[in-house]
């Protein structure tokens, strides 16, 4: 198969990167690119070894420059060496995807080119470390509210790609992990066709080989999905303090009216929501989301916050006659829900993107 091209990034690999590497030379008929990360000279053994193969290339980085670079590295070299007319699979060197789920995801790519390929792990199955588990489930989480599409696991290094897409890979910002989240926010954005395929979860010796760093390239993850959530979490604190303050105004106001405490109180809270609100509907729009439609988006603002109200008024009625449970509690638990969905319903349809400007 003329074109092929296996991609496998690598940071002081252990032995088996060896073998690996043979065992997908037996079965693919393609070229495999070995990009040494700035591993240093005491595993400079196992890449000579890898070199000395037939169809196999290494190229070298004097230092450690992050997996984004080294992949970007390797696409600069396929286009290059095979231009739009390749084939790329990207693999990790930890041993995490089997030869057979490599040739199968590259006959799924060669027979439909058109896309990106996601190799997906199982996540449902024993034997998942917990910090992945629990990692890959948070991040598919924020990578919905931030692109509107559920992906079960962002964090797979085995991807195809036909070489056509090497000019929007070669483009995609991020040096190091969380390069390859933005170059899934950049397909989505740039309308590029997204499928999975679902492949063998293997982590051996609890992924001892992986060199993730949990704090600072999830850090960086995070920091790629959710500048906007931020502003908005921002945003609704903010407006939160905002009703508080509003409605104490307010109250003390009022009670040097004639009116009746009840009354007081009834006009107070309409008063902080009415401008807790509209503060928070001009942040969103200019602030958070960068809307320049203000008839059309408040219309929608509206009608989404008479929805979460009736919907919050309606789960907790219903938990706390059905289930016994604390009218106070189900109100927590509801709201937190909503206000996720509030984010993604906002970002897609109240400030959708039609009417965005530049941010």
């Amino acid at each position: 198969m003329e074109g092929i091209y296996i991609i496998i990034p690598a940071l002081e690999p252990e032995e088996r990167l060896c073998s690996y590497v043979s065992e997908l030379c037996r079965k693919i008929q393609g070229h495999i690119i070995v990009v040494d990360d700035g591993s240093g000279d005491r595993y400079q053994p196992i890449f000579d070894r890898i070199r000395a193969k037939q169809k196999c290339t290494v190229l070298t980085h004097s230092e450690n420059k992050g997996k984004g670079r080294a992949l970007k590295t390797a696409f600069g070299y396929v286009k290059e060496k095979g231009g739009k007319g390749s084939r790329i699979l990207c693999v990790d060197s930890d041993g995490q995807h089997a030869a057979v789920d490599v040739f199968r995801i590259l006959g799924k790519m060669c027979d439909e080119p058109k896309g990106v390929i996601l190799g997906e792990r199982d996540f449902s199955r024993g034997g998942i470390p917990f910090r992945s588990w629990i990692g890959n489930r948070v991040i598919s989480l924020m990578f919905w509210l931030e692109s509107g599409k559920w992906l079960r696991d962002t964090q797979t290094g085995l991807r195809a790609f036909d070489g056509e897409y090497l000019d929007v890979m070669l483009e995609v910002p991020g040096e190091r992990f969380e390069y390859e989240m933005q170059a899934l926010l950049t397909c989505i954005r740039e309308k590029i066709p997204i499928r999975t395929e679902r492949i063998c979860t293997i982590y051996e010796n609890g992924n001892a080989g992986s060199h993730f760093r949990p704090i600072r390239d999830s850090v960086r993850v995070v920091k790629v999905l959710c500048p906007t959530l931020f502003r908005f979490i921002f945003s609704s604190i903010f407006c939160t303090f905002l009703d508080l303050l509003l409605f104490c105004v307010s109250l003390q106001i009022l009670k040097r009216t004639s009116l009746a405490v009840v009354l007081q109180i009834t006009v107070a809270t309409y008063v902080a929501r009415a401008g807790s609100a509209m503060s928070n509907y001009i942040l969103n729009r200019i602030g958070v989301f960068g809307c320049k439609d203000e008839g059309a988006s408040f219309l929608r603002y509206l009608l989404l916050c008479l929805f979460l109200g009736a919907g919050s008024a309606a789960f907790v009625s219903a938990v706390t006659t059905f289930f016994s449970v604390n009218p106070v509690c189900g109100k927590i638990l509801c709201d937190t829900i909503l206000f996720f969905l509030s984010y993604r319903m906002q970002k897609s349809w109240v400030f959708q993107k039609g009417t965005r400007g530049n941010r």
